[in-house]
């Protein structure tokens, strides 16, 4: 029987991005891995004759209208900041939307097909991003691993943790439908769900594999890894966090009491915002903001905030309703 293989589900669009896969891929090579990659984007790659498979598919199959699916997975979510005054906690809810799920399953779907063609029972699906201190996995995170898993997988907020796990190639290839177009995806959501549900992929792959799901210990996995994701998302226009529009993260914070605003747009632009809420006296309130790249500002505000920005048209407006937490908040033309 042919040990498990590594697959890597690669999506690189930045120098950063590039150097950890790089660095990983180099490392599984180093450990005798036989690696099979998928990317639907890459900026360049020079290994063919190092790994045992390669395919490249432009079509990123992602899931740009929120507003077909149900969105329930909330992220309980803080920064640190600092100022001149000295350090600032703030934390809040933010409901969280698995824009990725269609072309992870797709990917992953794929690559059954290809794993069972060349004989494999098992195999990792690793994320580019993900940094061990040591690469061989199954003498260490996969110590206990024999050839009845169906997956091994850590545990995670949502359920599971999706960064790595080994999988039975026949078995997920059973659980996951073709999924060709959305409309596919949709179908599947209601055979899991009775529903247009969409949760972050963690909370799905919980609900795909659940009952054949067996997890890893996480301090004992830990003490196996340097970094769990060492890159975050770069999409400019769609993020898992729904309180982001662009380069804005824009939140209620510390039980809604505050609203918060950062532009993450390191070196590029300033943002401009113009934003409404109400005072204590419930008296309407406007005022107009500038935030230059990297700068963050805390707003008092009630009842709902209304907001307006550069990046959006003149006639466009985020609302948020802040009596519940998490808020809930729509894009509104006026």
């Amino acid at each position: 029987m042919k040990s498990p293989a590594i697959f890597i589900d690669a999506y690189i669009t930045t120098n950063d991005q590039k150097k950890w896969f790089d660095y990983n891929l180099s490392n599984f090579i180093k450990n005798d891995w036989d690696i099979f990659i998928i990317s639907n984007k890459m900026t360049s790659f020079d290994k063919f004759s190092e790994v045992k498979y390669f395919e490249y598919d432009c079509n990123n199959r992602i899931l740009t209208d929120t507003t077909r699916y149900k969105i329930s997975s909330p992220l309980s979510w803080f920064y640190e900041l600092y100022n001149k005054e000295g350090e600032y906690r703030v934390e809040g809810l933010s409901g969280i939307h698995g824009f990725t799920n269609w072309t992870i399953l797709y990917n992953l779907k794929r690559i059954c097909k290809v794993l069972k063609k060349f004989g494999y029972k098992h195999a990792i699906r690793c994320e580019y991003d993900v940094s061990f201190k040591d690469y061989k996995l199954m003498n260490t995170i996969f110590s206990s691993f024999n050839n009845d898993k169906k997956c091994m997988i850590l545990p995670g907020d949502w359920g599971c943790t999706t960064n790595f796990f080994l999988f039975d190639v026949e078995y997920l290839d059973s659980k996951i439908p073709e999924l060709e177009t959305e409309s596919d995806y949709l179908n599947f959501m209601h055979t899991l769900y009775n529903t247009n549900e969409s949760p972050v992929f963690e909370s799905l792959f919980k609900d795909i594999v659940h009952s054949e799901c067996e997890y890893l210990n996480v301090e004992k996995t830990f003490d196996y890894i340097d970094k769990i994701s060492a890159c975050a998302s770069s999409d400019d226009s769609i993020y898992r966090h729904k309180n982001v529009y662009k380069k804005l993260f824009l939140s209620p914070i510390n039980n809604n009491s505050e609203f918060f605003f950062y532009n993450s747009s390191l070196n590029k632009k300033n943002i401009y915002i113009n934003y409404s809420t109400f005072d204590s006296f419930d008296n309407l309130i406007t005022s107009n903001i500038v935030l230059h790249p990297d700068q963050w500002i805390l707003k008092s505000c009630n009842k709902y905030v209304e907001v307006n920005t550069s990046d959006m048209m003149s006639d466009e407006s985020l609302k948020f309703d802040l009596v519940n937490e998490p808020c809930k908040f729509t894009m509104i033309k006026h």
